[in-house]
């Protein structure tokens, strides 16, 4: 199910894996673990901005640009996790490669405002980040 999920949502953006040799370990592989990476490295991120650094350490980073340091830090890091994916299984590097990492970055971006909406009002200080709504104390 997850991997069909995964498989179903890159090729969505992507089209069929390229090189065609490779489809078979892009879908059963690469494609599920990237995503469940996305999902888990991203949540993991904004945990840590709304519940550690601004509740529990109380580190004063709740300014809109500290959001931003961290989205960005999670685009770098999903741009990453698809080439150390497609290298570590043995599947050449190719132009697939690069779009399917710039592809896993903007879902990490969508995926990283998602979870700040969601999760943002349990921190002390940055429950305004990035944006007041939906929750107004």
């Amino acid at each position: 199910m997850i991997q069909n999920f995964f498989s179903g949502l890159y090729e969505l953006f992507l089209g069929r894996p390229m090189p065609a040799n490779y489809t078979n370990d892009y879908r059963e592989v690469i494609f599920p673990n990237t995503g469940l990476q996305l999902f888990l490295i991203t949540l993991v991120l904004v945990i840590l901005y709304y519940y550690v650094f601004n509740r529990v350490l109380s580190t004063g980073l709740y300014k809109p640009r500290h959001w931003v340091i961290m989205l960005i830090l999670n685009a770098a890091i999903a741009f990453a996790v698809p080439l150390i994916q497609v290298s570590n299984n043995g599947v050449e590097t190719h132009s697939y490669t690069y779009t399917f990492a710039l592809v896993n970055a903007v879902l990490s971006l969508v995926l990283f405002f998602i979870f700040s909406l969601l999760l943002k009002k349990g921190s002390v200080q940055a429950w305004t980040t990035p944006v007041k709504w939906p929750h107004t104390r």
